[in-house]
């Protein structure tokens, strides 16, 4: 393998799937080149033990015990469905990150109850004076996973929220808007508010099959909480399991359907059913 060349491999967990990607990135005169290989998928069932996430993780360490090795590290994106946000306010007498971290435990406990006490909590970087996004996951869930890439001998070199991967792949769209982004799974919605590209308000909900005709109404309902008539009207739409970008037409929201670029190395068929792995 060139020096200049390295392969790893990314992960999607989602409650009743599990996707594997193997990556090649390859630094070359143009820049940084990466070239998918080998997508598969598992099929895993949810319903399986008292935490959702169980069977996902379980389904992964038979996919990587049937793995053909030669993987150093790896990145797994979390589902939304495994995870929680909440957005931080800013407090100008918290004097380190071990207090942004207390603090932002506190308001986790607030919403969800002792529950949180059990979670893991990552809060992302703002300017001073500005709320902070924080992601809460089980930290069963990445004791778990610490576990199944060390028995594979693999390195986790990365685990990130769902939200933000996708986040990150569309930052070009969304850099310095004032716009709600709209991001799409099986069964979930994650509807989050950017001000000039930074977080301001973030909420996550189940949704079904139905959810073209019931997203203006979530939009109108976040609105009415927010208790703001100036909200922005446009919307950003991450759908990355289908390439159908038919979207509402409704005063007065502007729906704005985020493209599916395939990745190099994945046939164009392939690339609208592992769009998210793709992602981080």
């Amino acid at each position: 393998m060139s020096p200049w060349s390295h392969k790893e491999m990314q992960v999607l967990l989602s409650p009743d799937q599990v996707t594997l990607l193997s990556v090649q990135r390859t630094l070359t005169w143009r820049g940084l080149r990466r070239t998918m290989h080998d997508p598969h998928r598992v099929c895993c069932n949810s319903a399986i033990g008292a935490q959702p996430w169980r069977a996902a993780v379980q389904a992964l360490e038979t996919a990587l015990s049937e793995s053909s090795g030669g993987k150093t590290t790896a990145t797994v994106i979390l589902s939304n469905h495994f995870l929680r946000y909440a957005m931080v306010p800013w407090r100008a007498e918290l004097a380190n990150a071990e207090e942004d971290l207390s603090f932002a435990r506190h308001c986790f406990t607030r919403v969800y109850g002792k529950a949180a006490l059990q979670w893991e909590i990552r809060l992302n970087e703002q300017p001073p004076e500005m709320p902070r996004l924080a992601s809460a996951v089980d930290a069963e869930l990445l004791d778990a996973l610490r576990g199944v890439f060390n028995a594979a001998g693999l390195t986790l070199q990365s685990v990130q929220p769902h939200l933000m991967a996708a986040f990150n792949s569309f930052r070009g769209h969304l850099r310095q808007r004032s716009a709600w982004f709209a991001l799409l799974e099986p069964g979930n919605l994650c509807l989050a508010l950017l001000h000039k590209g930074h977080w301001s308000r973030v909420r996550s909900q189940r949704v079904d099959s139905t959810w073209r005709e019931e997203l203006p109404l979530i939009l109108d309902r976040e609105v009415y909480l927010a208790d703001d008539t100036a909200l922005p009207h446009e919307v950003y739409v991450c759908h990355g399991e289908s390439a159908d970008t038919v979207l509402p037409a409704i005063d007065p929201w502007q729906f704005h359907p985020l493209p599916l670029v395939p990745a190099p190395g994945v046939a164009s068929a392939q690339g609208e059913n592992f769009t998210m792995a793709m992602e981080g």
